[in-house]
C-alpha cells in the first residue's frame, strides 16, 4: 500500500511513523477506500495501521483460510509436455531448512523428465528458494483448488498438472491428499509461482547458500 506523506527533514523512526498515522486519519473512507481496492492484497493493508485495519474490515470481506497443519506443507505437482514431463517438488515452512519455526519460505525442486531414449544426459535437478508470500500465495491457491472440487466436478484439460500435498512435518506423519488433475488456469496458476522461469523473485538455491 503506498500513500505519499510529507515528512520533515531530519524526522525518523516513530516520528515518522506518526507523521504516516496522522495523514491517514486525515484521508476521508472514500478516498481510502478507492486506494485499497487499487492494492493487490486488501489483507496486507490492514497492517499499515489502525484506520486502514477498520476501513478494510468495514468495507470489504475478508477471506479466512485455514493455515496448514503444523505451519508446513509439500506440494508434488506433475505436468504432461509432448515426450517430457515437468516435475516439481515444493516444501513450505519446514524449520529444518530455514532454521526459523513458522516462516512459511520454502524450496521448489524442478526436473525434466524425459524417457530413456531421448536423453542425451543425466537428468538434472534445479533448485530454488521461494519467498514467504510465495508459500501463501500457493496455499490460498491450494485452498481454492479444494473449495472448487467440493463445490462441483472439475474439467481437466489435457495440458493441465497433477496436484499432491502433504501437510505436516516428515517426522510428525504428515497427511498426504492427491487432488488429482487440475484446471488449464488452475496449473498456469501454480505454475507462476512453482516455475523459476516465470516467477522472478525465486532465488538459486546454490548462490542462496553462498
Amino acid at each position: 500500500l503506498k500513500i505519499l506523506v510529507c515528512v520533515p527533514p531530519g524526522w525518523r523512526g516513530e516520528a515518522s511513523s506518526a507523521a504516516m498515522v496522522l495523514s491517514l486519519n486525515l484521508v476521508p473512507d472514500e478516498v481510502l477506500v478507492l486506494i485499497i481496492e487499487a492494492h493487490s492484497s486488501r489483507f496486507e493493508a490492514r497492517v499499515v495501521a489502525p484506520r486502514c485495519r477498520e476501513v478494510v474490515d468495514a468495507n470489504f470481506k475478508i477471506r479466512h483460510v485455514r493455515p496448514p497443519v503444523g505451519q508446513s506443507f509439500t506440494i508434488d505437482f506433475e505436468v504432461d509436455c509432448p515426450y517430457s514431463k515437468h516435475l516439481y517438488c515444493a516444501r513450505f515452512g519446514t524449520p529444518q531448512l530455514f532454521e526459523t519455526e513458522g516462516d512459511w519460505s520454502g524450496s521448489v525442486t524442478f526436473l525434466k523428465w524425459l524417457p530413456a531414449h531421448l536423453r542425451s544426459r543425466a537428468h538434472k535437478d534445479i533448485h530454488h528458494i521461494l519467498c514467504a508470500s510465495d508459500g501463501c500465495t500457493l496455499w490460498k491457491l491450494i485452498t481454492k483448488v479444494r473449495d472448487q472440487r467440493c463445490s462441483g466436478p472439475s474439467l481437466p484439460s489435457e495440458k493441465a498438472g497433477h496436484l499432491t500435498v502433504s501437510e505436516g512435518a516428515a517426522d510428525c506423519g504428515p497427511t498426504r491428499e492427491v487432488i488429482g488433475r487440475l484446471s488449464e488456469t488452475e496449473t498456469q496458476m501454480l505454475l507462476s509461482v512453482l516455475d523459476y522461469r516465470r516467477n522472478t523473485q525465486a532465488q538459486p538455491l546454490l548462490a542462496t547458500a553462498a
